[in-house]
């Protein structure tokens, strides 16, 4: 369960006119399971969405969660092996985590709506909160404050109050060029992981029907289809078709923006072939060293299910080492 979906299930809740109590993690220490930020929610029904730990002490945040729901209260928690209540709701991992548990009602809403709109665009809000009396405040791209200087979900002295950071942003996108065998479960692995994923391919032969709700698809040619896109530092492209009048087009644009990760599928003579055409093209070897090619991490990938999870993987470790 991907923090779209968790945001999106609040906002549906919530236009049921049902209270909600959201669980985040705000502090962690040694190998907690959860990173700051991780979100939980539960609703005046009973009903759970979400995890902070997985699993250790789930059962007792929910009772908790039900209790700020009833009071219209916040409370914060920490937990951890060396608790009086460890045996019943210990970390096992031996790590110790600190969450927030906060009401929102429906007059809370029109928050919840601007968060989930900010994950399908560009921008940033940050949901600040006051760890000594709940209060709220939320920031947005266009607020003149410094606050949103701010990269990661942590807690932070704010005008002389402690506070916790909530930030939310746009999706990470993938971008794949080829419609091709490995596109499928690329795409499957890309959603599981809470991607925003894009197909471009301009071929007749395009079999759309097994994307359909899965991906944004582009019957474009690579570099005119990528010109729909908004590509950042939060994008991922990735060629597929081993053909160079469809990669390399793809390429020479990406190269001149600055997304995330470029990756290209091909063995290493393929590569060696490519990097010497875009040489010619006037692309310096320092700018192609951010190609990585053969994509993906080396597995011994042979299926294409296999090669899926090398790329994805390749692209998860380069996302986590961009948000370190």
């Amino acid at each position: 369960m991907n923090e779209k979906e968790i945001f999106l299930k609040a906002e549906e809740w919530l236009l049921k006119d049902l209270d909600i109590a959201i669980v985040t993690v705000i502090e962690t220490w040694g190998s907690s399971p959860r990173p700051v930020g991780s979100s939980m929610i539960v609703n005046s029904k009973n009903d759970i969405i979400g995890s902070v730990s997985g699993g250790c002490i789930e059962n007792f945040v929910f009772s908790k969660s039900l209790e700020v729901i009833k009071n219209n209260n916040f409370q914060i928690l920490e937990f951890g092996v060396t608790n009086s209540q460890a045996w019943e709701v210990g970390l096992t991992c031996g790590g110790k985590i600190k969450v927030l548990i906060e009401k929102f009602s429906y007059e809370d809403l029109e928050v919840i709506k601007k968060i989930n709109k900010i994950f399908n665009s560009q921008g940033k809000i940050i949901l600040a909160t006051d760890l000594s009396n709940g209060e709220r405040i939320v920031f947005e791209s266009s607020s003149n404050s410094s606050i949103m200087n701010s990269q990661k979900s942590k807690v932070e002295i704010y005008k002389e109050k402690k506070q916790f950071l909530k930030i939310f942003t746009s999706q990470y996108k993938i971008i794949i060029v080829g419609a091709v065998h490995i596109s499928e479960p690329l795409v499957d692995l890309a959603n599981i992981l809470n991607f925003k994923t894009y197909i471009i391919d301009p071929r007749n032969n395009f079999d759309n029907k097994k994307y359909k709700n899965k991906a944004t698809l582009l019957n474009d040619w690579p570099d005119e289809g990528l010109k729909k896109i908004d590509i950042d530092t939060k994008s991922s492209i990735v060629t597929l078709t081993h053909d160079p009048k469809l990669d390399d087009p793809a390429l020479i644009f990406s190269l001149k923006t600055n997304p995330l990760y470029i990756g290209c599928l091909g063995s290493n003579r393929t590569h060696a072939a490519r990097i010497k055409r875009l040489l010619k093209k006037g692309f310096t070897k320092k700018e192609l060293e951010k190609i990585h090619g053969p994509v993906g991490l080396k597995i011994r990938a042979k299926t294409p299910s296999e090669i899926a999870c090398s790329i994805i993987s390749q692209i998860v470790l380069r996302k986590n080492q961009n948000e370190i």
